[in-house]
């Protein structure tokens, strides 16, 4: 009798939704955020150490989750005073509708 090899599953990677985090994260910067994505059992959020201005995001959470996450909290800060590439804010504005 043979045996059933089971392959472990490979999380694909989206190329398109890692630029869109990394757009949103760009954004952050431009605000004077240093943006930090750490393992833990937390999504994410604001944070002040030593005067410096940090947001969390949790590196365990899909892709989706992580852009749908920051484009709400950057919605919260306002983004209406920085130059945003017009795709990026249309995100922002979709989530900050929701």
């Amino acid at each position: 009798m043979s045996k059933v090899i089971k392959k472990a599953i490979v999380k694909q990677i989206d190329e398109k939704q890692e630029l869109i985090i990394s757009e949103l994260i760009e954004v952050f910067k431009n605000i004077n955020y240093e943006v930090r994505i750490e393992k833990g059992s937390f999504k994410g959020g604001f944070c002040l150490l030593r005067e410096q201005q940090i947001f969390l995001l949790n590196k365990n959470i899909e892709p989706a989750k992580k852009i749908t996450f920051l484009a709400r909290n950057l919605a919260e800060l306002g983004v209406e005073n920085i130059f945003v590439k017009p795709e990026i804010r249309d995100i922002i504005e979709k989530e900050s509708s929701k």
